[in-house]
């Protein structure tokens, strides 16, 4: 038997308007270069900040990013970039 990809109202309409899914269903957009730099786009709050952990509150639940040396280097309303070591990068 096979699935159907079934999707909601919200995702229908993004993808009629062809505006960006991160914008429109409030989900973050996690960049990272090279396991030293992660950028996240559409955060709504910081749970928890160490040199080992970054706890970030999103629209898709806790974002958690562990490493060595992590530091927020710029800091908005809606985004954030962290510099370290970034070892790993997961949704609690």
């Amino acid at each position: 038997m096979r699935k159907r990809n079934r999707k909601t109202l919200p995702e229908k309409v993004v993808d009629a308007i062809e505006l960006p899914k991160e914008i429109v269903l409030s989900v973050p957009k996690i960049t990272v270069l090279a396991g030293k730099e992660a950028f996240v786009e559409n955060y709504k709050g910081i749970i928890e900040l160490s040199r080992e952990k970054i706890r970030l509150y999103t629209g898709a639940g806790v974002l958690c990013l562990t490493g060595t040396g992590l530091d927020i280097s710029a800091i908005t309303d809606e985004d954030i970039s962290i510099l370290g070591s970034i070892d790993k990068i997961e949704f609690e």
